[in-house]
This record gives C-alpha cells, structure tokens and sequence, in this order.
C-alpha cells in the first residue's frame, strides 16, 4: 500500500485527486479539510461507489490507522490509493509546527 505523509497533503490538488475523509461528520463538519470528501468509516461499504476511479485517492482519518483499512479496500478494487500516515491529528500538528 502506498502512502504519504500527512504534511504533504497540503500540496494536492483536489481537482486533480479526490481527498477522503473517514472520519464522522461531525468531525468533518467542524474541521474538514477544504475540497475533501467525507464518508465516514461506518458508511464506507456504500460510500465507495461514489469515489470516482479516474484519479488518485488519498485516505484520511483522525490517526491513520482506519484509513490504512481504508486504503487497502480501494487498493483491492483498482484504485489508484495512498493512506495518509497519521491521519488529521498529524496534519494538525504539521500546522502548527508550520505556523499556517
């Protein structure tokens, strides 16, 4: 499985990839990641079909250890996936350790 760190997530494009968002809507309401998509980790079972297989996918929950699941279930079924390591809570702290 391929991954990345969470640090470099702030240099995609998310009109050329789709960045997923596990967590729960609440935490995506209060703190999602601007152009990101959310299916939280419960409705992952039918929220997959509405990924699009045309563009790389980037997974991330609050520490990456769900989004590694994650990642493996679209690696399984052709996409093109990378498990963000450390999930939000590390992008947070890259943030705050960037001063942005």
């Amino acid at each position: 499985m391929k991954s990345i760190k969470a640090a470099e997530i702030c240099g995609l494009d998310t009109g050329k990839v789709t960045l997923l968002d596990i967590r729960s809507r609440e935490e995506f309401e209060l703190k999602g990641i601007r152009g990101s998509v959310n299916v939280p980790f419960d409705e992952i079972s039918t929220g997959l079909s509405l990924l699009p297989k045309d563009k790389p996918v980037y997974v991330l929950c609050r520490t990456g250890d769900l989004s590694a699941e994650v990642a493996e279930i679209l690696d399984d079924r052709g996409y093109d996936v990378y498990n963000i390591e450390g999930g939000y809570a590390a992008y947070i702290v890259h943030l705050v350790n960037s001063g942005i």
